[in-house]
């Protein structure tokens, strides 16, 4: 039911237009989301319902978009939703497994630099193979020419 304020009632938040498909599709994948919240003024509720919708844009963003501010930020904030009745187990797993993959795209990028240092360096070592080798080819072939009659005599 819209508000005269361009809100509508969605379990008890008054949500703008723009967000009430987001915030429809969390109460219905997640029905326990505000179940136990305790009771509050409506300026509060939707404060936290903000909060909630940040979280899950934080979450939405890929690994390495993330900081580890932002990471820290975002379980404080959890705790606090936590803190004041949100059942948040979804989100929760959802943060940690971005923190996960974060960990594991900073180990990768360190492995990669690592082997890329490693490739820079065999390069190196092939290419001074290359000269002495060529070197090599190089003194092979004046010592296999044949002399010339002048050369002999």
């Amino acid at each position: 039911m819209w508000n005269g304020d361009g809100t509508v009632d969605i379990n008890g938040f008054r949500v703008y237009y723009t967000e009430v498909e987001c915030v429809r599709r969390i109460f219905e994948r997640h029905p326990e989301t505000a179940s136990n919240l305790r009771p509050m003024n409506q300026l509060v509720k939707n404060a936290y319902l903000n909060n909630l919708l940040d979280l899950i844009d934080i979450a939405c963003l890929a690994p390495q978009e993330l900081t580890e501010e932002e990471l820290r930020d975002a379980e404080n904030t959890l705790m606090d939703l936590v803190g004041v009745g949100f059942e948040l187990d979804w989100l929760k797993k959802k943060l940690e497994e971005r923190c996960v993959k974060k960990k594991k795209m900073e180990t990768r990028g360190d492995r990669m630099r690592e082997l890329d240092r490693m490739i820079v360096e065999q390069r190196r070592v092939l290419l001074a193979l290359e000269v002495e080798l060529k070197n090599e080819e190089n003194e092979a072939v004046s010592h296999s020419a044949r002399l010339g009659f002048e050369d002999v005599v």
